[in-house]
């Protein structure tokens, strides 16, 4: 096969040339690759993620009932997770004065890009070339899941953004002599912050392969373990005061403080939970899927400190360093990843900054390829198989929508053994949105692209080239997400059409619910007239007006239907059941204690 040469004026002279951008250009040419894909439909729909939903409540709880300090779940006390991801959704809520999902799923978005922001920066400080920074931060933009965590309000993001900047700032103060003290705070601050939004555990990830790299690296340098010091007390001062503040109020109730809880919930994580989770030790690969589209440019990434490099100019020392920091933050990290038994692709994502770092290192090296180097059969093999990819996916969008549109299935979810009109049953919503002439359309323009990223690839277009494997990756993601989220069968919660029912039934009045049976998070969710919990005791205790009936939610079964009858005749009331739910563990039976003057009439069920 013959390669053209590329020619002296379209590779750029590092070391002579001006930057190809200046920063802010480069920051605003990010965001708007990014936003876009984060925004578009970020409102619509229903909640279903079961994480996001365990931070929805909460966050809803903070804003409307004014549990700030510690959040709440169902009125108790959450002191599972930090509050950060709470008290800034529903600051949010607050400012704007409306808790709908757009307002407390805007800081996500916002957080992803800032993370693709510290990506950038992270690449510009150990590189000579700010298309490193550039490479990376665009391909961490679109990887498939990291487009999803930052459509969620829930915990991931919030620690990963947070992890990332902490780790950069760590790296400026341990690189760059200058101002290394206010660098290594900067770092230690957003590493407290990250404490803050998920705990301890998952900013280790990132942090104790980078402590290997200091050794290896650095372990003579006084400066590097003063700069991991400094930032670890100012990470202490940022999440310390609030441990402090919950720890004498709650303390007895947990029989423990934070840190102990925390730490009671890894030990849960390294037992096995069930089928339910990945078990796997071979979790790490995963992440090869988890960055989809640029999966290929990944595997070749993680060869690249290996192997001899053919770039004009070569790289540096620090570059060097900067790759094998890059390899051995996503290597170790998922390898400590494996020590949990429960594990979910939501827990790697703190890693995935540092595979678009070396998806950057890729592109950045053929960018740098010498003229006079022939491409070796191993790089032939890589650059085919990225416009492969495009090609596949748009002929793979053609052939399923084709199918899909012959499926008559209804779009529901099967629990038992699947067939593959049931499968394809699923994506119907997703064929109505964008229409069976879309989808096809689509898959041309994908196999179109693939065809034309080959092309410039191998005439060593490689800037070009990256152009459009960046544009098309765009015009994918934001074409999944359209379709995903405005088609109306993946956005259908279980819970909210029958709690709809339910709160107009008992409209107006509140929903009691009892100590000891939690109600389900999809419920909470939807259902905002429903109390936290309260003891049987106090609901004989307590004087309701004998006027309005009593509602109460809770299982028909035991303890709970026995609570309910001594709540009935301390308060000379009759009882009357009056709607079931399936809250996704128990029947949940809504209870209607009838006032006193109206209790000897049997009301009909509804």
């Amino acid at each position: 096969m013959k390669y053209s040469v590329q020619k002296p004026s379209e590779i750029p002279n590092l070391l002579t040339s001006k930057p190809v951008m200046s920063h802010a250009t480069a920051l605003a040419l990010i965001a708007a690759f990014a936003f876009p894909l984060y925004l578009l439909a970020l409102g619509v729909g229903n909640a279903r993620d079961m994480m996001e939903l365990f931070n929805l409540v909460p966050i809803r709880e903070a804003f409307r009932d004014g549990h700030w300090l510690l959040p709440t779940l169902g009125g108790l006390p959450r002191m599972k997770k930090p509050p950060l991801p709470v008290w800034i959704p529903a600051g949010f809520g607050a400012l704007f004065h409306s808790d709908s999902l757009w307002i407390l799923r805007l800081p996500s978005a916002i957080l992803g890009v800032l993370t693709c922001w510290a990506t950038y920066a992270i690449g510009n400080l150990m590189s000579r070339d700010r298309l490193l920074g550039l490479f990376s931060a665009i391909a961490l933009a679109s990887m498939v899941v990291f487009v999803r965590q930052s459509r969620l309000a829930s915990y991931d993001i919030y620690c990963t953004a947070f992890t990332t900047i902490g780790f950069w700032g760590l790296l400026h103060a341990i690189e760059k002599p200058g101002r290394w003290i206010a660098w290594a705070i900067l770092g230690g601050v957003a590493l407290g912050l990250a404490v803050l939004s998920k705990g301890p555990v998952n900013p280790m990830y990132a942090l104790l392969p980078m402590g290997v790299w200091i050794l290896i690296y650095h372990r003579n340098q006084g400066r590097a373990w003063l700069s991991v010091l400094i930032a670890l007390a100012a990470s202490i001062a940022v999440f310390a005061p609030w441990l402090f503040a919950v720890a004498a109020r709650y303390h007895a109730e947990y029989g423990g403080n934070a840190w102990h809880i925390w730490a009671q919930q890894f030990t849960r994580y390294m037992a096995a939970p069930g089928k339910s989770y990945t078990q796997s030790d071979w979790y790490y690969l995963g992440m090869l899927a988890w960055v989809f589209p640029w999966t290929v440019a990944l595997i070749a990434g993680l060869t690249v400190p290996f192997l001899p490099t053919n770039s004009d100019p070569s790289p540096d020392d620090m570059e060097k360093r900067g790759r094998w920091l890059f390899w051995i933050v996503l290597v170790v990290g998922l390898l400590l990843l494996t020590i949990p038994h429960q594990k979910k692709q939501r827990y790697a994502l703190q890693q995935f900054p540092f595979a678009a770092l070396l998806i950057g290192v890729v592109w950045q090296e053929f960018v740098r390829l010498k003229r006079d180097i022939t491409i070796e059969k191993p790089a032939a093999l890589m650059l085919a198989a990225q416009g492969i990819l495009f090609i596949g996916t748009g002929l793979g969008f053609i052939v399923v929508a084709v199918m899909t549109a012959f499926s008559h299935r209804p779009p529901v979810w099967h629990d038992g053994h699947w067939t593959l009109m049931q499968a394809l049953s699923l994506l119907k919503p997703a064929l109505n949105t964008l229409t069976l002439p879309g989808w096809c359309l689509l898959g041309v323009i994908l196999a179109v692209a693939g065809v034309i990223i080959w092309r410039w690839e191998f005439n060593r277009k490689f800037v070009a080239a990256f152009v459009v494997f960046a544009a098309t990756s765009w015009l994918l993601m934001l074409s999944v997400n359209w379709a995903y989220f405005m088609g109306k069968g993946y956005q259908v919660s279980r819970y909210r059409a029958p709690t709809g029912q339910m709160m107009a039934m008992v409209k107006p009045n509140p929903i009691y619910t009892l100590t000891g049976d939690e109600i389900w998070l999809g419920v909470l969710y939807y259902a905002n007239q429903i109390l936290p919990l309260k003891s049987p005791v106090s609901l004989q205790r307590a004087h309701f007006s004998p006027r309005k009936p009593i509602y109460i939610l809770t299982r028909d079964e035991g303890k709970f239907a026995q609570a309910v009858h001594a709540i009935a005749t301390s308060q000379h009331r009759r009882i009357h059941i009056v709607y079931r739910i399936n809250d996704g563990h128990h029947m949940q039976t809504l209870f209607k204690l009838l006032p006193p003057s109206v209790s000897h009439r049997l009301l009909p069920a509804h």
